[in-house]
């Protein structure tokens, strides 16, 4: 079914194959029967694969890296696969549509994605209410993954003002993060990488 369901996908410009993957995810994440669904075909259980880490209790090592859901629409599907933890983002402080399309080319003989998004986000407070709301749509003893929240630099705001920046966006998701990653990797927002920097860093952290 894979192989069939990647065909036509790739038939797909590689961002529209995402939003539309994305948002199947999102919509069976709603659904109670769906959740089900995908537990029953997907997630293994088996208490040897529990993880405890910096004070978080992870059903197993297998997690969601940022960047795939980054509006986080579709937490509670990813969690009923069986992820034992899902990190959305990049979030930033400022609702911004990220780099021109098109920004992400697939690789196919290497099987590998270029990835040009640029921090495309909703903005931190509006992801800060949807994880609210997912936590509280479960029943029956559901629970989230663990959730970690991918937290970037926004792109309007001078280098300058970065800690400021991320300040914004800590101070808003902190209620419904697990945990936090601060990026300073990206090379799509001009000047973040010189937050790797002993000094940038010191200021931001």
């Amino acid at each position: 079914m894979y192989e069939l369901a990647k065909g036509a996908l790739f038939r797909l410009d590689a961002e529209r194959a995402h939003d539309l993957v994305l948002g199947g995810l999102a919509g069976a994440g709603r659904s109670v029967l769906a959740r089900r669904a995908l537990a029953g075909s997907y997630a293994l259980h088996d208490p040897r694969l529990r993880v405890e880490a910096f004070g978080l209790s992870f059903a197993n090592p297998l997690g969601v890296a940022a960047g795939l859901d980054k509006r986080a629409v579709a937490v509670p599907a990813f969690g009923a696969m069986g992820f034992g933890s899902v990190e959305v983002g990049s979030v930033t402080a400022l609702a911004q549509p990220g780099n021109p399309k098109p920004r992400l080319f697939r690789l196919p003989e290497d099987e590998a994605l270029i990835n040009r998004m640029g921090f495309n986000n909703d903005g931190a407070d509006v992801v800060t209410a949807r994880l609210a709301r997912l936590r509280g749509s479960l029943q029956g003893g559901e629970t989230l993954p663990v959730v970690g929240v991918n937290v970037g630099k926004s792109r309007v705001v001078e280098i300058e003002q970065a800690a400021d920046d991320y300040r914004r966006s800590l101070t808003s998701v902190w209620p419904v993060a697990d945990y936090v990653v601060i990026n300073v990797s990206s090379p799509n927002t001009p000047g973040l990488r010189s937050l790797q920097e002993s000094e940038g860093l010191g200021r931001v952290l």
